[in-house]
């Protein structure tokens, strides 16, 4: 669990993780370099408890919580890993339905549920409506959002993701989905817990809250993450989903009047040969023509929403 100015949070996410009644793990945190008092926050409640390991991150180690996990990673000593994040909950029973679940299956995984604010112990007797649903392609499944599967969502064998770490450091939001693309693109066994066991706060700022904020935040890291998902398949079903996103931050590029951006996402669909049939290739061609006006005229883009539609 990376950590980073989360004084005001860390507190209700550990009191969390101590309140598991299952017994034998360990949790190991990584500061970021907080300049807050979340430090002495986090080692106040932990110091009596050794199943807590606190590390600083290290000076030569780049700043992140992917280059925070993959240290983490390297310190742990269990045969299996739960990503978690510091301002989220986790049930009482979560380790323990998880690990009970797991089996012989190389991860578990369950629901979440999001929330605002402080959390309510009431929320722990909520459930959502939809079930999650065992995919027939994982792979496919996961990479065109038909099984969403964020980062703290599974628990994971070891043995059994450790092929495909570290985490990439380099990207700054979709590392967890570049991670979990390339361990499902091969054949893995999964146990499904319908119940709500993470409880994910919203409304705080991240580096993916950022991204729909401002395109250029994380427009790259987006782009990089798909492109090495694309880089694993022909799927047709993969590439019409890849294209339809990267044509979402199209339109978001142009309302922010970002044409730098609009143009590395008509240069990806390119290079990646989105634009697969005859179909695609006459609206991609309508989309460029009221590019081109649009960059003159600098106004009208939500005129032009029918153009998006696939």
């Amino acid at each position: 669990m990376p950590i980073y100015n989360r004084a005001n949070l860390i507190k209700e996410t550990l009191i969390s993780i101590k309140a598991q009644t299952y017994t034998n793990w360990e949790c190991i945190i990584v500061d970021d370099g907080s300049t807050d008092n979340t430090v002495e926050i986090t080692k106040e409640l932990i110091k009596k408890d050794a199943r807590f390991q606190f590390y600083q991150r290290p000076l030569e180690v780049v700043k992140g919580p992917s280059a925070c996990r993959n240290f983490a990673i390297t310190k742990s000593k269990g045969d299996y890993i739960q990503f978690f994040d510091s301002d989220d909950i986790m049930h009482p029973h979560h380790l323990l339905k998880k690990r009970e679940a797991i089996a012989e299956n190389d991860f578990v995984v369950c629901k979440l549920l999001e929330f605002r604010g402080s959390f309510e112990e009431e929320l722990y007797n909520q459930n959502t409506n939809e079930d999650i649903i065992m995919p027939k392609n994982f792979f496919v499944d996961f990479t065109t959002g038909k099984f969403p599967m964020m980062m703290v969502a599974p628990m994971w064998k070891k043995s059994s993701i450790a092929p495909y770490l570290p985490i990439r450091e380099d990207l700054h939001i979709l590392e967890d989905h570049e991670l979990y693309a390339r361990a499902l693109f091969e054949t893995k066994t999964c146990s499904i817990i319908n119940e709500c066991l993470v409880y994910y706060r919203i409304g705080l700022k991240s580096s993916t809250q950022n991204f729909y904020n401002n395109i250029d935040t994380g427009l790259i890291s987006f782009l990089n993450a798909k492109s090495a998902v694309l880089k694993l398949t022909k799927s047709l079903e993969v590439k019409i989903s890849v294209l339809k996103m990267t044509l979402g931050f199209f339109r978001q590029a142009l309302a922010e009047r970002n044409f730098k951006a609009a143009n590395a996402c008509l240069e990806f669909i390119k290079k990646e040969q989105l634009v697969y049939n005859l179909d695609l290739r006459l609206k991609m061609i309508r989309i460029r023509f009221f590019y081109a006006i649009f960059k003159v005229i600098k106004k009208g883009d939500t005129k032009f929403k029918a153009l998006f539609k696939l």
